[in-house]
């Protein structure tokens, strides 16, 4: 016989989850981070985190596929224009931090591709792979390591050693600003096509 008790709406538990989860791993990375930590910051027990979630590692990956693919939607890739689309990726990584963090612990901790993750790399290695046979871009770097190089410098500083960064002081604050348009400039340089070089 049909049970009339239907199971409380779990989407604001997996809500709260989610977020405090993001907060936890972006501020501790995967083996710092702690399970008790999140359910108690989403005011949930738990054994709830495993039943929505599965383990830690698949929450830490949930959590990373999601930033990446909320960064993927944000900030279009126009192959034809990577200075643009650094600056845009620097501009939104500004204002949400959290996922630029969260991208350097899944590099540190979790030496293994997500499955979304590469979904969305797919697409701009793709992309950036027809810019070069137009001959917009350079070609005689390979789609996935300009990719590669076009993300390492718009996080740049923020992968820079402290030492480096101490000598700030000595050569005058860069603002934001001056780093993003530092990144442009250094994308313009790394991916013109020999003919259009000075």
């Amino acid at each position: 016989m049909y049970d009339e008790r239907m199971p409380p709406d779990a989407t604001e538990t997996k809500r709260r989850l989610m977020k405090a989860a993001v907060e936890e791993f972006a501020a501790y990375g995967l083996a710092g981070a702690r399970i008790d930590r999140i359910a108690e910051t989403a005011r949930a027990n738990k054994r709830s985190i495993y039943v929505h979630f599965g383990t830690k590692e698949e929450l830490f990956d949930k959590v990373v596929a999601d930033s990446m693919s909320e960064l993927a939607e944000a900030v279009a890739i126009d192959a034809t224009d990577l200075p643009a689309y650094a600056g845009e990726l620097y501009d939104r990584l500004e204002r949400r931090p959290h996922v630029r963090r969260l991208y350097l612990w899944a590099g540190l901790e979790r030496q293994q591709p997500i499955d979304a993750e590469v979904d969305e790399y797919r697409r701009n290695v793709t992309a950036i792979g027809a810019a070069q046979e137009a001959g917009h871009i350079r070609a005689d770097i390979p789609p996935v390591e300009l990719m590669a190089m076009v993300i390492a410098l718009v996080i740049s500083w923020d992968t820079a050693s402290w030492s480096l960064k101490a000598l700030q002081s000595e050569t005058g604050h860069a603002s934001a600003t001056d780093r993003k348009a530092a990144v442009t400039t250094a994308v313009t340089t790394l991916t013109q096509p020999p003919g259009a070089r000075p």
